[in-house]
C-alpha cells in the first residue's frame, strides 16, 4: 500500500471516529441521518477521492513528516465541504447523491436542513482539536482561514441561486461565484495545510495561489464535462445542464460569443433532450467547446508555474500533493483529444 492510500485510509477512520464521538447514543436518528449521508452503513458507498482534505494532508507533506498531526483538520475540512451539500441538495430540489436518495428525500426536509446545520458547527468544533498539534499563531491562522472559506462558500451559494432568476450573467460575475463556491475551500485546504506546517508567508501566498487556480479548473472542467463528458465515465447525462438551463461557463461564453446559440437559448424557454442535443451542436460549431478546455489548460498551466516557483522555497520530495492535484485533471475527459500539460 503506497503512502497516499494509507494516508487515505487513516483519515476515513478519523473522520468516522471523530464525527460519530460528537454525536450522543441517545441520539439514534441523528447518528442514522449523518450515517446515512457519508454512506457508513453502506458497504456499496462510493467515498471518492476526498480531495479537500487530501489536499490539506498533503500539502503539510511538502514542509512535515507529520500530517497525522492536522488530521482534525482535514477531517473538520470534510465535514464542512459536506454540509455544504446536504443544503446543496435541498436549494437545489436534488433527488440522488452517490446512486442513494439526498438526505432530505429520505429523512424529509426540517431534518435534512437540521443535520445539516449540525454538520456545520461540527466541523467547527472539529477543528479546533488541531490546536492541540501547533501553535497558537499557527493555529489562529489555520482557524481564521477556515472561517473565511465557510463564509465564502455560503457567498458564493447565495450568487448561485440568485444568477438562476438573472437574465443576463456575466462571465466575470460567474467566475467569481465559482471562486467563491468551488475554489474557496479547494485553496484553503491548501493554504492551511502548509499554514499548520509551518510555512513562512511568501509560500503561503503561493500555495493559495495554486489553490484559486486548481478550484476554478475544477469547476470549469466539470462545466465542459456537463456538456461534452462521457456520461458512463462522469455518471450524469451531458445534456442535464442544458435542458435545466444552467448558466455555466460554456454556456455563457456561448451566449457572448456564439450567436445561433444565444438565438436557441432565448428562442426554447423549455429544452428539450433533442433540443439540448442540437445546442451541443451550436456551441462546438461556435468554438466554444476548445475555448472552455482552453480556460481550464490555462489554470493547469498557472500551476505548473507555480509549482516551479514553489520548488526554489522548499526543499521537500513529497510528490503526494502533486499527484493528486494531477489526478483531478488527468486523465480528463475533457482534453482526451488534447496535448496534455503535466502538473
Amino acid at each position: 500500500m503506497n503512502s497516499s492510500s494509507s494516508l487515505k485510509n487513516l483519515f476515513e477512520q478519523s473522520l468516522n471516529q471523530l464525527v460519530l464521538e460528537r454525536i450522543p447514543n441517545r441520539l439514534p436518528g441523528l447518528r442514522e441521518m449523518v450515517s446515512y449521508h457519508f454512506g457508513w452503513n453502506d458497504p456499496t458507498a462510493r467515498f471518492g477521492k476526498r480531495l479537500r482534505p487530501m489536499l490539506m494532508l498533503t500539502t503539510s507533506q511538502l514542509f512535515s513528516d507529520n500530517a497525522i498531526a492536522i488530521m482534525p483538520a482535514a477531517v473538520a475540512m470534510e465535514v464542512l465541504h459536506n454540509y455544504t451539500l446536504v443544503h446543496d441538495d435541498i436549494e437545489d430540489q436534488g433527488q440522488t447523491r452517490h446512486g442513494r436518495d439526498c438526505l432530505w428525500r429520505k429523512y424529509g426536509l426540517a431534518q435534512a436542513l437540521n443535520t445539516g446545520d449540525f454538520l456545520s458547527t461540527l466541523a467547527l468544533d472539529i477543528f479546533c482539536d488541531v490546536a492541540k498539534t501547533v501553535s497558537l499563531e499557527q493555529f489562529s491562522l489555520a482557524y481564521a482561514a477556515f472561517r473565511e472559506a465557510a463564509l465564502g462558500v455560503l457567498r458564493g451559494q447565495y450568487m448561485d441561486i440568485h444568477f438562476e432568476t438573472e437574465k443576463f450573467v456575466s462571465l466575470d460575475q460567474y467566475l467569481e461565484m465559482i471562486r467563491l463556491k468551488t475554489a474557496c475551500l479547494i485553496s484553503a485546504s491548501i493554504q492551511i495545510g502548509g499554514i499548520l506546517a509551518g510555512a513562512d508567508d511568501e509560500t503561503k501566498l503561493l500555495l493559495q495561489e495554486i489553490g484559486e487556480h486548481a478550484g476554478l479548473a475544477f469547476q470549469i472542467q466539470d462545466d465542459y464535462l456537463g456538456i461534452w463528458g462521457n456520461s458512463a465515465s462522469t455518471g450524469k447525462s451531458n445534456l442535464t445542464d442544458l435542458t435545466t438551463r444552467k448558466k455555466t461557463y460554456p454556456v455563457l461564453l456561448g451566449l457572448a460569443e456564439c450567436p445561433p446559440f444565444r438565438a436557441a437559448w432565448e428562442g426554447n424557454s423549455e429544452v428539450t433532450d433533442e433540443i439540448a442535443s442540437q445546442m451541443a451542436v451550436l456551441l462546438s460549431e461556435g468554438g466554444i467547446h476548445e475555448k472552455t478546455g482552453e480556460a481550464v489548460l490555462d489554470h493547469v498551466r498557472a500551476i505548473k508555474d507555480c509549482q516551479e516557483r514553489l520548488a526554489h522555497l522548499t526543499n521537500s520530495s513529497s510528490m503526494e500533493f502533486w499527484n493528486l492535484l494531477e489526478s483531478a485533471f488527468s486523465p480528463t475527459y475533457a482534453f482526451s483529444s488534447m496535448p496534455k500539460t503535466r502538473i
